[in-house]
C-alpha cells in the first residue's frame, strides 16, 4: 500500500504544471530596455522594445537608452494566454514566410518583463 501511494504521488508530483501568467496587453505598452548586456546576432549589447496598442517595434543598440523605438522593423503582436505573439509585418521578399515568433511570459510588473525561449529580462522606462 505504501508503495502504491508512494508511485501516486510521484506521479502527481511530476504532472505540475506551473501557473498561467495573467497579462493585459496595456500591460506592454511602452518602452522596455534589457537590464544588461548580451551578445546578438548584430554585435550589439543591448535590446530596445516599444509596444504600441498594434505593434512592438525592435532594435539592437550599442547603448541603454530609454527613447521609443522608430523602426522599420516592427511586429503585430497578440497574446495567447501567457505567450507573446510576434509576427513580422516589415516589407520582405515574399519567396520565405518568416514564422511567428513564440515568447512565453515568466512574469510580468510595472517595472519588470521576464521572457522566456531564451531567457530575456526587461526593464520599463519611466
Amino acid at each position: 500500500m505504501k508503495k502504491i501511494l508512494g508511485i501516486f504521488l510521484l506521479v502527481l508530483v511530476g504532472c505540475h504544471q506551473e501557473p498561467e501568467v495573467s497579462v493585459r496587453p496595456g500591460q506592454l505598452v511602452g518602452t522596455w530596455n534589457s537590464l544588461s548586456a548580451s551578445a546578438s546576432a548584430t554585435g550589439k549589447p543591448f535590446i530596445r522594445w516599444t509596444f504600441d496598442a498594434e505593434y512592438v517595434y525592435t532594435v539592437d543598440d550599442t547603448v541603454k537608452a530609454c527613447q521609443p523605438v522608430n523602426s522599420t522593423y516592427f511586429f503585430t503582436y497578440w497574446l495567447e494566454g501567457d505567450i507573446l505573439v510576434m509576427r513580422y509585418a516589415g516589407i520582405t521578399n515574399g519567396l520565405f514566410p518568416r514564422p511567428d515568433r513564440r515568447r512565453p511570459i515568466r512574469s510580468i510588473t510595472a517595472t519588470e518583463l521576464v521572457l522566456d525561449e531564451p531567457r530575456q529580462v526587461l526593464e520599463k522606462c519611466p
